[in-house]
């Protein structure tokens, strides 16, 4: 199953065969403010990194839209459209602010340039306009995507290393036709890590685990993914959650702790989730990671969407609780990690939907104050809440 085109879904389980359903809900409740309706398929949302009260939206077709103090302003913060490739899964994909913004003002995106091909690039930001200044890209990949689906889209900063870690899929197609994930010597289906403040147009990090290995290209950290369409970060401890989109019959989230030295093979093509698939020709000898969840193609579930781990103050009793959804279905749950075992796991769906409709789950957003946000395919975008009674 693929994500922009018809996938970004979130869902859960503890047992393989459970639903987002199948538990007892929290005694606790929430709810969906609408922030903003009329976009034009929203990708992604992050905020001023000193200013919650500054959100910025991106469009898959090339738009990044500018609210403050939820009014959408007239002039966008970034209009790449007249440069970017919507075809099924391919457009403006994701974003990130400098960790040390505004020193140096610079924001880093994630898309699909005219060719399709994947570009992740850097603009300077104009601190006076509060707009990205389009004729100062600075372009510091480019790869080439053989199909149109599974492009990734996720760039990250982590809060414990301050590199950049850029998640691509395996190039597309069904059951990774190419054998990419699992091939060292290819950029695809893996998580980069790279240094964006040193070297033209990167430097390698002296400790990324494949630095010294002739099998492995230096940029990876992680491999064996399928389409890693949303990952993020702990802000409190670095812990690292990968939402991998399946292919007919599994959607998984991986895990990896905040002091990994990276190396991780999560298993695909060989699994999907926690089942055997295909063989591949590329044997690395080492044991595969297990996803710590999955979920089956039941229920109208079809894609995950990774999410965020709640680290808002206005939600207190949900602290920690890492988000995730699902496209189709527009299932929504919560589930907690300790000591790398997960000891919880909540569905959402029906106290969500007194609020609203989710079908159509792109993707997950939080701002500077980590208050968190539901991206809809139609348009809609809704802040998570803490339910009346």
């Amino acid at each position: 199953m693929t994500f922009l085109s018809l996938a970004c879904v979130l869902a859960t389980c503890l047992p393989q065969t459970a639903t987002p359903d199948s538990q007892t809900p929290a005694p606790h409740q929430l709810g969906l403010e609408l922030f903003a309706k009329g976009l034009d398929f929203p990708t992604f949302l992050c905020s001023d990194p000193a200013d919650p009260s500054r959100i910025l939206i991106a469009e898959k077709a090339g738009r990044i839209r500018l609210f403050k103090d939820g009014r959408l302003r007239a002039t966008d913060f970034l209009d790449l459209s007249d440069q970017i490739n919507i075809r099924s899964e391919r457009g403006l994909l994701g974003m990130a602010f400098h960790p040390n913004f505004p020193t140096p003002p610079w924001v880093f995106l994630h898309y699909s340039d005219s060719k399709g091909s994947t570009c992740l690039s850097r603009f300077p930001v104009d601190l006076k306009t509060w707009a990205a200044e389009a004729n100062e890209e600075t372009i510091l990949l480019q790869l080439e995507q053989p199909w149109a689906n599974h492009n990734g889209g996720m760039i990250a900063f982590s809060p414990r290393d301050g590199y950049l870690y850029l998640g691509l899929g395996d190039g597309g197609a069904a059951q990774d036709p190419r054998d990419a994930a699992q091939n060292g010597h290819s950029l695809l289906g893996k998580i980069l890590r790279l240094d964006v403040d040193h070297g033209l147009p990167y430097k390698i990090p002296a400790d990324n685990p494949f630095r010294n290995n002739p099998e492995f290209f230096s940029e990876i950290w992680a491999f064996g993914l399928r389409n890693p369409w949303r990952f993020c970060f702990d802000p409190e401890n670095g812990d690292l959650y990968i939402g991998d989109v399946g292919q007919d019959q599994w959607e998984e989230i991986n895990w990896q702790a905040g002091n990994s030295l990276g190396g991780e093979n999560y298993g695909w093509r060989l699994r999907e989730g926690k089942h055997e698939f295909l063989t591949s020709k590329h044997s690395h000898g080492q044991p595969l990671v297990e996803p710590i969840h999955e979920y089956k193609h039941q229920h109208g579930h079809c894609s995950i969407t990774g999410g965020y781990v709640y680290r808002g103050s206005q939600i207190p009793w949900l602290q920690g609780a890492y988000f995730y959804g699902d496209y189709c279905s527009g299932a929504v749950g919560t589930l907690r990690m300790k000591n790398g075992e997960m000891i919880e796991r909540i569905p959402r769906r029906k106290e969500l939907a007194k609020s609203a409709n989710l079908s159509g789950l792109v993707s997950f957003g939080v701002d500077a104050a980590q208050e968190l946000y539901i991206l809809c395919a139609d348009g809609r975008v809704y802040r998570l809440v803490e339910a009346t009674k």
